[in-house]
């Protein structure tokens, strides 16, 4: 169940969007070959090594200098057999590089080439520099998360970063079977695209209405009761009642139909109007509970609820996500420890998929990937030596 499996990907990107791109690629069965600095991958220490060693599973890594002139000749040898390359530079570094598009596609004319950028290969903002929160602050993203009363945050995960990397794989697979192809195929992705395509309702309401969203902590705008609540034992859980069908189904599922008989709560205005008052309501009623058997009562009754966790409750008590088996092992390099991570969300009914080996030391596969590709031994030591090439020690 591996569809890509005899698919080459030649990984020339860093940071997140683009390793989760390709690690996506490699989950799927594709032979991913992570091309690397000669000081490496410049986000394997950060966060202790855990956004490399969650990005990059599935890969091999040769280091390669691209500012030699053998180091560039040696990276248009690989890809003129690749399927696909992978690059998450600013628009023209690759072409300086001899290494753009248009470059590769005149030895290899069926190329899928993946462009993974800020704000893309045109525009006004073509050279900014750009990292998921630059994204999620221009996109207006930001602008709607935050306490009501609070300032804008950042949502607390570099969510458009994910987005656009499996984003891109999606756009790489329908490059490769993409039909009646007769040439190559550049897919200019971006983080600014891709954050501002998450703000799709927010843009039609302001559109339609000329109303500005306003921030609602951790509800939603507009809808009440939605967010976060307290039950019995004091533990939070967070609850969604996004139409009257579903409020109903909440006030007769905890006891509580006087209060489909309140005026103050008749209408989804009126109980946004009123939802401090409403939520001193509901809460009287959930105080009876604690939370695991309020959460019981209220899914299993179709209201949208789920216990409020903390990584180390979703890691070591969710048992669903155990079911699921959504956890994986792998090993952080840069603590030289074990270590889990999260599996890739791609599922078949007869099983899920994961890349099996853990993330490359830098250059570790360096004199392998090149002996495979015609170079000799003797040929990669002079290379080595030269500092043209870096293998892990």
């Amino acid at each position: 169940m591996q569809p890509l499996r005899g698919i080459d990907v030649l990984d020339f990107t860093q940071s997140i969007a683009g390793p989760i791109c390709t690690q996506s690629l490699a989950v799927l069965g594709a032979n991913v070959v992570k091309v690397e600095p000669p000081e490496g991958d410049a986000f394997r220490p950060l966060i202790d090594g855990s956004m490399f060693a969650s990005c990059n599973r599935g890969k091999r890594s040769i280091s390669l200098d691209l500012k030699s002139d053998s180091g560039r000749a040696i990276a248009r040898d690989l890809a003129a057999d690749a399927d696909v390359v992978v690059e998450s530079f600013r628009p023209g570094v690759m072409e300086r590089f001899d290494l753009g598009y248009g470059d590769l596609l005149e030895e290899n004319e069926d190329l899928v080439y993946c462009s993974i950028t800020g704000f893309g290969q045109d525009g006004p903002y073509e050279q900014y520099p750009a990292y998921d929160p630059v994204a999620q602050a221009m996109s207006g993203l930001m602008s709607v998360t935050g306490d009501t009363d609070g300032d804008p945050v950042r949502v607390g995960t570099s969510a458009i970063d994910y987005t656009t990397g499996l984003t891109g794989a999606m756009l790489v697979m329908g490059g490769l079977i993409r039909p009646g192809s007769d040439g190559g195929t550049h897919i200019d992705l971006s983080l600014f695209d891709v954050a501002t395509t998450w703000m799709g309702y927010w843009v039609a309401h302001y559109t339609s209405t000329d109303d500005l969203p306003k921030r609602a902590g951790a509800g939603l705008y507009g809808m009440s009761p939605y967010g976060i609540f307290e039950a019995g034992d004091g533990r939070p859980f967070y609850l969604a009642t996004a139409s009257e069908k579903l409020y109903r189904r909440l006030c007769r599922t905890i006891e509580r139909e006087d209060l489909l008989e309140d005026d103050r709560f008749e209408t989804a205005a009126d109980r946004w109007d009123n939802r401090e008052v409403l939520r001193a309501e509901l809460e009287s009623a959930f105080g009876q509970y604690d939370r695991r058997e309020l959460v019981e009562l209220l899914a299993g009754s179709g209201v949208p609820a789920g216990p409020l966790q903390s990584i180390d409750e979703l890691v070591e008590d969710d048992p669903h996500a155990d079911h699921r088996d959504l956890f994986v092992d792998t090993y952080n390099q840069w603590l030289e420890t074990e270590c889990r991570t999260t599996r890739m969300p791609f599922r078949f009914a007869d099983g899920s998929l994961e890349a099996a080996s853990p993330p490359p030391r830098k250059g570790e596969h360096t004199r392998a990937v090149l002996g495979e590709y015609g170079y000799d031994d003797e040929t990669i030591t002079d290379l080595l030596d030269a500092d043209v090439l870096r293998e892990s020690s």
